[in-house]
């Protein structure tokens, strides 16, 4: 029997059935412990009358624990009951079981939730056009996809005003009220996205207001510290991603961090406070020096001076970690005409380019494959332009010749 069938079979209109689970972790979500029967039960799955188990939704992960010291591995909402997998059960209909939340994996996600609606209407309210695209609350890793004008600068600010409001100690509160309660107006909502005549509403302080059917601390205290630890971008399903962390494990990546930022602004010669600035300098220094060596590296291509083979030129030249791309532009530019080339680049391992014009009966695929296996080596491309590469460049002097040989004896024959 398949899990929808099963699924299935636990709404099927008997009177058990008919009735809803009743969610205790709304009325009380420090609710640890809890004393359930069960409605019925197929295969793996379990519904109880009532359940402490949060089923995940708003991006928070679903709870885990035991009923009867039996694993709850996974927990998912169906209609208006709440459904538990319990491998290895021997539960039926009408058994009184004992359940357990996995407290500590719950009260995370329970403050990295709060601290997801905190960070956001922080964001939100330096960038009122932001929109939220998605929402990622699990024990590892918490995130919020966001599509708008961020920059880092915005989001150190957001993240200095929800310190501010953790601070504060500010009031989370739960209540629900009408679908077309005037008051909905001031919250973050999308209508269309609820279903049924109520709208439950999470407010922090008066600083954010928005429909929730999650799970939430009592107070921003209780989050202790919130630290941004990444701002990526997320195209193309957002702009950006923020992740972040809570609690003592943001103290303990703020020091980790800290002693990065630390080192580098030695490295750097530079105080800490001025490391954005000579981190800057630096970065356009390395890009300075890039543009020059680039500038050598192509001086130094133009000046090859060719062999004649029976009329044909062959350049050949190795060089020490040469730009890919100025290679391969180089390859292309000296056999336009009735001309070959083994060009080679040989830092940590080795580059290998064989070309020649196409008027030239010649495979360079097949010179340069032969040449390189010694070393371990291969590559491909198509008949009169071809690139490959050894793990290493210890012989590199050695497979160049190589090519150079197997090259110039098909030239002769040309």
């Amino acid at each position: 029997m398949t899990e929808a069938s099963i699924v299935e079979r636990l709404y099927l209109p008997d009177p058990c059935s008919l009735l809803m689970t009743v969610r205790l972790y709304h009325s009380d979500p420090y609710l640890k412990e809890f004393t359930a029967q069960i409605v019925s039960a197929e295969g793996e799955w379990i519904a109880l009358d009532r359940t402490a188990f949060y089923p995940g939704g708003g991006g928070q992960e679903p709870d885990r624990g035991t009923l009867e010291r039996l694993p709850v591995t996974e927990v998912k909402s169906s209609g208006d009951r709440v459904l538990h997998r319990v491998p290895g059960h021997a539960f039926t209909a009408g058994d009184e079981v004992h359940g357990t939340v996995d407290w500590q994996r719950r009260y995370e996600l329970m403050r990295g939730h709060t601290g997801e609606h905190l960070l956001f209407s922080r964001l939100h309210e330096l960038c009122p056009d932001m929109e939220l695209v998605k929402i990622a609350i699990g024990p590892e890793r918490k995130s919020v996809m966001v599509k708008g004008p961020l920059d880092w600068n915005v989001v150190s600010e957001a993240q200095e005003s929800v310190l501010s409001a953790i601070d504060e100690n500010l009031p989370v509160t739960v209540r629900s009220v009408p679908k077309d309660d005037p008051s909905l107006a001031e919250a973050r909502i999308k209508v269309e996205r609820i279903h049924g005549d109520e709208v439950r509403v999470v407010s922090i302080g008066d600083i954010d207001r928005a429909a929730c059917a999650g799970v939430h601390v009592r107070s921003t205290k209780e989050l202790d510290m919130l630290l941004v630890t990444k701002f990526t971008s997320a195209r193309p399903a957002a702009d950006f991603e923020v992740e972040f962390e809570i609690g003592e494990a943001a103290k303990r990546t703020a020091l980790h961090l800290s002693a990065a930022a630390l080192r580098a602004a030695e490295a750097l010669g530079s105080r800490p406070q001025d490391l954005d600035s000579a981190l800057s300098n630096a970065l356009h220094g390395r890009d300075k020096q890039a543009q020059q060596l680039r500038a050598y590296e192509e001086r130094a291509l133009n000046e090859l001076i060719p062999s004649n083979i029976g009329g044909i030129d062959l350049y050949s030249g190795l060089f020490g970690g040469m730009d890919r791309k100025v290679l391969l532009d180089a390859a292309a530019r000296l056999t336009a005409e009735h001309a070959a080339c083994v060009l080679g680049s040989a830092d940590e391992k080795l580059m290998l380019v064989v070309a020649c014009s196409p008027d030239l009966d010649v495979d360079c695929r097949v010179v340069l494959n032969e040449a390189l296996a010694p070393q371990g080596g291969k590559g491909g491309g198509k008949k009169h332009f071809a690139t490959g590469g050894a793990p290493t460049s210890e012989r590199a002097e050695d497979v160049m010749v190589s090519a150079i040989v197997k090259l110039r004896s098909i030239l002769e024959q040309n």
